[in-house]
């Protein structure tokens, strides 16, 4: 690994443009290597998150400077690298935090091939802006290529959060349906509790779950059955359980979900936009798939995540040609509040 270096600011180059790199007095941004990849570090004294432009844009690192705690999850069995487009995603999916768009399972929609867990995970994001100051701020921008869209991402870092902000122009000549979605894997332990302000619950795929007693709904965070016990969802499973189990989640009096660690004395909360991500989606598996053990956060604008079928329920996002996508994500890193 290379050691870190602040971004310089280079004389006769605007603000805003890609290599207007530079650090300001409080929070800043920095060029590192990470795993062989070129990665931007936005940091202040209470946060550290790293981006890797060209995996997609994902953040690689979440850290939690006061209290030392990490919360991106990073899987053990499968190293970084770049993954063409078509790529099956369980195969290579070596963790982080990233965002789905234009779908989820690969798909022939609406007069095209859509990848396994859509485009922007595999797409080399090129670096807009990267500036220090009051607040860390690295805006990433890049064109879809199979759906055709022009996509940006801002990240922007202060005091204990750091928000992230989407558009998606289309540059499509006709109106097409869409999945966006967040990918937040989670580094768990067994000292660690979901969190939500409440929901309905119900499996994604009955066949594929360990947890629940039968496809729901049922009130977060208990699953309860007549004839088996109940069934506490926020608990997370020791690995050596071998649990697994995917959930939609609706009906939520709030917009945010988290995770908290009792032992590290540290939450985590990601506050997104109901109105633009009307459901949440809950990806936990315990040692139950592919020996795994993660949380994943996904607040979702669809719902199933098959696309036809979501269009059918009307529950699918929809952009005519020209038209813009907006949608933000605010994730907070803080200590643990008062238990119940």
């Amino acid at each position: 690994m290379t050691r870190r270096t602040a971004m310089p600011t280079r004389r006769g180059q605007r603000a805003g443009r890609a290599s207007m790199e530079h650090t300001g007095t409080n929070a800043t941004v920095t060029r590192d290597i990470v795993c062989g990849f070129e990665v931007l570090v936005l940091e202040n004294s209470r946060i550290r998150a790293t981006v890797i432009p060209s995996l997609g844009g994902r953040v690689w690192e979440l850290l939690d400077r006061v209290r030392g705690r990490q919360w991106i999850w990073h899987r053990e069995d499968v190293p970084l690298a770049v993954s063409p487009s078509g790529s099956s995603y369980d195969d290579v999916w070596a963790g982080g935090w990233e965002e789905l768009f234009p779908n989820d399972a690969p798909t022939e929609f609406e007069g095209r091939e859509l990848p396994d867990h859509g485009e922007w995970w595999t797409t080399a994001w090129t670096v807009a802006e990267a500036t220090g100051g009051a607040e860390a701020v690295v805006r990433l921008v890049a064109d879809t290529r199979i759906r055709k869209a022009s996509c940006i991402k801002e990240y922007r870092l202060g005091g204990d959060t750091i928000q992230v902000s989407y558009r998606i122009e289309s540059r499509e000549p006709e109106a097409f349906h869409f999945l966006f979605k967040q990918h937040l894997a989670i580094a768990v332990t067994p000292s660690c509790e979901l969190s939500l302000p409440g929901g309905r619950v119900s499996a994604v795929d009955p066949a594929f779950g360990t947890l629940l007693p039968g496809p729901g709904p049922f009130d977060w965070p208990l699953a309860r059955s007549p004839d088996l016990d109940d069934v506490d969802l926020s608990r997370v499973a020791a690995r050596a359980s071998a649990e697994r189990e995917f959930v939609y989640v609706t009906e939520f009096p709030e917009s945010w979900c988290g995770v908290d660690d009792v032992s590290a004395g540290a939450s985590i909360r990601m506050r997104f936009e109901q109105r633009r991500t009307p459901f949440l989606w809950l990806f936990l598996t315990y040692g139950g798939w592919r020996d795994c053990y993660t949380a994943v956060l996904e607040p979702c604008t669809n719902m199933p995540k098959d696309l036809a079928e979501a269009v059918r329920a009307g529950q699918s996002a929809r952009l005519n040609p020209g038209a813009v996508f907006q949608t933000s994500v605010a994730v907070t890193l803080s200590a643990l509040g008062p238990r119940d």
